[in-house]
């Protein structure tokens, strides 16, 4: 069976015919070096060791992807402007970035933003390799977009859209009707691009902290629930046969109406938020796809193999009956090589 049968089947709630499906994980470069360490007669990654069933295939979704750039490079600092139009100085190898100016600081810039077309060829550049990597390994590949919400403050600031959203309809309005359209755009064309309209679209819109939404289920009524119902049914009329959405954060008081909007699968599903897989089947039944449910925060860095066959035990019971893809989102270098192994080995990988 191929990853992509497998995958499907799951998707579909019919239980494994063979292995239980993988969910694709990020891992940090140094987790992967200590791994690589620690078993030097595995194959080269994690992914390849493992078997991982799942990819993710996107082009360059950012609003001006033709002006992105280097300002400045004086070996320490970069300063760039990105696609998404954002002025930043980095520096080498820091995991944050330090904004300088965003396209959208003054809202009434908002009228003279034009967005650069979802077929522009420099999007596309390392697509095609990408597909054919899928297509050669048998992976289940599914369209991404980004979310509504994250994708505005990228341009506006979290801040200051948070604020919007409470002082300044509006703005808002025409904001989030923008972004539609865009990412309407951006997930037809990726669809089309991959020909990915069987596995289907991936929203990626991280939308909560740990332990409660950035904003209120009030707010998520007013502004995104009809334009995430526009944009699926946009994606869903046009021949998509799913769409999914990936959030971090305890997200449980926005799910009814995602699922309302369209949605039909959710991931990490973090169990430091408080979203356990075998809680939350019991609730959704068959009405979600779950993509994740395993803890990579807490239960995998301490390493005890104990309590990680207690934790994992449960989940593959759950995947047994279909509708899971089990999984993690990332793995840093504070999780023991030896801990991921056992982990794979328990769902047998």
């Amino acid at each position: 069976m191929t990853s992509k049968e497998r995958v499907l089947r799951a998707i579909a709630f019919q239980p494994p015919a063979d292995l239980i499906p993988l969910w694709q994980t990020g891992f940090f470069e140094q987790f992967t070096k200590n791994w690589r360490q620690r078993f030097p007669d595995y194959k080269p990654t994690p992914d390849e060791q493992y078997g991982v069933d799942t990819t993710i295939c996107i082009g360059d979704e950012g609003f001006f992807p033709s002006q992105a750039r280097v300002v400045d490079d004086d070996g320490e600092y970069v300063t760039q402007v990105n696609s998404w139009g954002v002025l930043s100085r980095n520096r080498r190898g820091a995991y944050f970035e330090n904004v300088l100016r965003r396209p959208l600081e003054n809202k009434e810039d908002l009228d003279k933003l034009v967005f650069e077309p979802a077929e522009l060829p420099g999007r596309w550049k390392d697509f095609e390799r990408h597909m054919q990597y899928t297509r050669e390994r048998s992976l289940c590949g599914f369209a991404k977009i980004g979310g509504l919400y994250v994708r505005a403050h990228f341009i506006r600031g979290e801040a200051e859209l948070l604020l919007d959203m409470l002082e300044d309809e509006g703005f808002c309005n025409e904001l989030f009707d923008r972004l539609t359209d865009y990412f309407s755009k951006m997930a037809l064309e990726v669809l089309r691009r991959g020909d990915l309209w069987d596995a289907g679209l991936w929203i990626f819109d991280d939308m909560a902290a740990t332990h409660t939404p950035m904003f209120s289920p009030k707010c998520f009524e007013k502004y995104l629930l009809p334009r995430y119902a526009k944009l699926i049914r946009t994606v869903k009329e046009a021949g998509c046969s799913h769409v999914y959405l990936h959030s971090d954060g305890d997200i449980r008081p926005l799910l009814d109406m995602m699922l309302e909007a369209g949605i039909e699968g959710f991931n990490p599903l973090e169990p430091r938020s408080g979203l356990d897989l075998v809680e939350m089947r019991k609730k959704y039944g068959k009405r979600m796809v779950f993509f994740g449910g395993v803890c990579n925060t807490q239960i995998l860095p301490r390493g005890d193999k104990e309590e990680i066959r207690r934790h994992i035990e449960p989940l593959v019971e759950v995947a047994k009956e279909g509708g899971v893809v089990l999984g993690l989102s990332s793995l840093a270098e504070d999780t023991p090589p030896e801990a991921y192994d056992y982990y794979m080995k328990l769902i047998g990988r």
